[in-house]
């Protein structure tokens, strides 16, 4: 190897190349020149293709231009050894350079022709600017649609603002409708209340003298009105009807009316309320005359009052009230024979308001006759017939200053929800229109003014029995 070597660079068997030129000065310097700047130019190429390939990494043939800068530069090498040999005729090494330029130039070709197709392949640079020139349209065109998607959106979430705005507004005035709405049936149950309460106090009220005044009162305050009503409801009934049958008119003529017509016709629902408006007049003509039913029950109850306060016998006011329901105590087609068992001790006068008391056994005992009339209801003929019915009164005297009056009854007794309820006011279990569901209430309200205390103790289908304690001596 180290022999191949010196072979290469032995200049001793030949002479200067130029000895060919005659060492004319002019001739040597301008092939030395021409060489030189071939070398150069030869030199520099590659420094180009190698920069532009650095800056095209996208270039698709990168590979062909590193080749072409080794063929150039050993074709530069070749012109630098042409004038190296000038004056050292190391000719085998100048040869062996060309070898390779040429083993170079030779692979270069033919490597080059199976990619001269794909380079024809490469669009002209009039092919690039009218593709550019489309691109250019479509970014125009795709700036436009964005632009026009951008308006729309913008008008989209302004449309989207002003709806949930107005959403916000009708929201706003539905909550402060029901918070109306909800004031005002605040309101009426706080009048309905103090109604009922006023109702109450009016029936036992201490002075008893002035009790038809005030019952004119009420029917002054509440009859008139509810005559008022209840003479317009059959106006107002049949001017509601003229116009729903004007509306079936409109819609059998006008079957297919505006959009806005339509929407309001399903918003409000119309359908139903063609159906349920005349059961609604039909339902305030009831309620109408239910509550004269009841004020005429309170100015009847009112009359059996006395305001004065009095020192009787209890047994001759529970007799009294037995004698004004005896009607009820008979044998009847669907009910037995209620008998009285009485066991009255021997009881001083008491000081009370008579009427009242009278009226509190009015409540118990009428009460307890309507719980085993419930009980024969339930039951066979041959059970009604077999078990006898009862109402088991019993006086007695506590503690010097206190008296009893126990009232049992084998009627149906009492469930739980039903003992909860009965001394509130207007609660009743009898059917609509046989009871105002004051009795209770105010007998409860009548005990309690005597200082007394009104209890029961009540079981399904076995019975109740009511206790009523009351001092002997009442203070005023």
């Amino acid at each position: 190897m180290l022999e191949l070597l010196q072979s290469l660079f032995d200049n001793n068997l030949f002479i200067p190349h130029g000895h060919c030129y005659l060492w004319k000065p002019s001739l040597v310097w301008l092939h030395i020149a021409s060489d030189s700047l071939i070398a150069l130019a030869y030199y520099s190429i590659p420094i180009i293709l190698v920069y532009f390939v650095q800056k095209r990494q996208d270039f698709p043939f990168k590979w062909i231009l590193l080749l072409f800068g080794a063929f150039i530069v050993s074709c530069g090498t070749t012109h630098v050894m042409a004038v190296w040999t000038l004056w050292h005729p190391t000719y085998w090494l100048s040869g062996f350079l060309k070898f390779i330029t040429a083993s170079i130039s030779v692979y270069t070709a033919v490597v080059l022709v199976p990619i001269i197709p794909q380079a024809l392949a490469l669009p002209s640079p009039a092919q690039l600017e009218a593709a550019n020139r489309q691109l250019s349209a479509e970014i125009i065109e795709r700036k436009i649609a964005e632009e026009a998607l951008l308006h729309a959106k913008a008008e989209l979430e302004q449309r989207v603002e002003e709806r949930t705005f107005e959403l916000r507004q009708a929201m706003a005035q539905s909550i402060a409708t029901a918070a109306t709405a909800q004031e005002q049936a605040t309101k009426l149950e706080f009048t309905l209340r103090e109604l009922q309460q006023t109702q109450v106090q009016l029936v036992q009220s201490e002075k008893m003298s002035s009790l038809g005044q005030m019952v004119a009162g009420v029917a002054h305050e509440i009859n008139n009105p509810v005559a008022f009503i209840y003479g317009n409801l059959t106006y107002a009934n049949e001017y509601a009807l003229d116009l729903l049958e004007l509306v079936q008119l409109y819609q059998k003529y006008y079957p297919q009316p505006p959009a806005d017509i339509q929407s309001t016709i399903e918003a409000i629902e119309l359908d139903f309320i063609q159906e349920d408006l005349p059961k609604i007049f039909a339902s305030m003509k009831i309620g109408a005359d239910r509550i004269k039913q009841i004020v005429l029950s309170l100015r009847n109850f009112s009359r059996l009052d006395e305001a004065t306060m009095k020192r009787v016998d209890i047994h001759e006011g529970i007799d009294n009230t037995l004698l004004l329901l005896q009607y009820r105590l008979k044998t009847r087609p669907e009910h037995s024979t209620i008998q009285i068992i009485k066991q009255y001790s021997n009881l001083p006068e008491v000081q009370c308001y008579v009427g009242q008391l009278n009226q509190v056994f009015m409540n118990i005992l009428t009460n307890a006759i309507d719980a085993i009339d419930e009980l024969h209801k339930l039951s066979s003929l041959e059970d009604i017939q077999n078990n006898s019915s009862t109402i088991h009164i019993r006086t007695q005297v506590l503690d010097g200053n206190q008296v009893m009056i126990r009232i049992a009854d084998s009627g149906c007794g009492m469930t739980q929800e039903i003992k909860s309820k009965i001394f509130d006011p207007f609660f009743t279990t009898k059917v609509v229109g046989s009871g105002t569901g004051l009795g209770m209430s105010i007998s409860y309200q009548i005990i309690h003014k005597h200082n007394g205390h009104l209890k029961f103790i009540s079981t399904p289908l076995q019975g109740t029995e009511f206790f009523i304690q009351i001092p002997i001596h009442l203070e005023k």
